[in-house]
């Protein structure tokens, strides 16, 4: 009776700080809330997390500290699930990352006819011709890409279409980055040796 008695107690006080965190959640992030940046995401998961296992361990129970730890270890992992399904619920209302893909395509589609018009206009034919193959591949992939999200049919070739123009972004931001730190780090190096020149 008393075991029973004790799981029962246990049981309710993790259920109530579950739901402690849950709704505090769905107050930041739930339901019809606007995105939420990731960080300011995580900051708050602590926070309430924080504030749930305080009022399990606060809540009166039998059995002691070593009956309960197993279900604290048990609400800890509860609310980590709800976290992960907060944050893909939360990442689904980035109007970016909905539209990252067909960005991308368009984007190397825009830049590249640029460039196939540029090197025909200086006599470079034959890279014209190829800057164009590459065009039309980019445009069957963006509309290959809006036929997957429609229809929903072949998802493991819109996921790979998906991976593509991750990995272009990624690379053309990680470039970007580099390429203006170089240009900051320069800035700062030569401003001493111009300082020097002019005294």
């Amino acid at each position: 009776m008393l075991q029973a008695t004790a799981e029962a107690n246990n049981l309710a006080a993790a259920a109530s700080a579950k739901d402690i965190y849950y709704n505090n959640m769905e107050e930041v992030c739930g339901g019809e809330k606007p995105y939420l940046s990731p960080d300011i995401l995580e900051e708050k998961h602590c926070e309430f997390r924080q504030c749930a296992l305080d009022h399990f361990k606060k809540t009166k129970k039998m059995g002691g500290k070593d009956f309960s730890l197993r279900y604290q270890q048990e609400l800890e992992e509860e609310i980590k699930e709800l976290y992960e399904n907060f944050c893909k619920h939360n990442g689904s209302k980035n109007i970016f990352s909905t539209f990252r893909t067909p960005a991308v395509l368009f984007t190397g589609i825009v830049a590249l006819y640029i460039a196939s018009g540029l090197t025909g206009f200086i006599g470079l034919e034959v890279v014209a011709q190829l800057f164009n193959c590459i065009v039309g591949l980019l445009l069957i992939a963006l509309l290959t890409w809006g036929y997957i999200r429609y229809s929903g049919q072949y998802r493991e070739l819109g996921g790979a279409i998906d991976s593509g123009a991750a990995y272009v972004l990624e690379q053309a931001t990680s470039h970007i980055s580099n390429s203006t730190q170089a240009a900051v780090r320069d800035a700062v190096v030569g401003r001493p040796a111009m300082d020097k020149k002019a005294q």
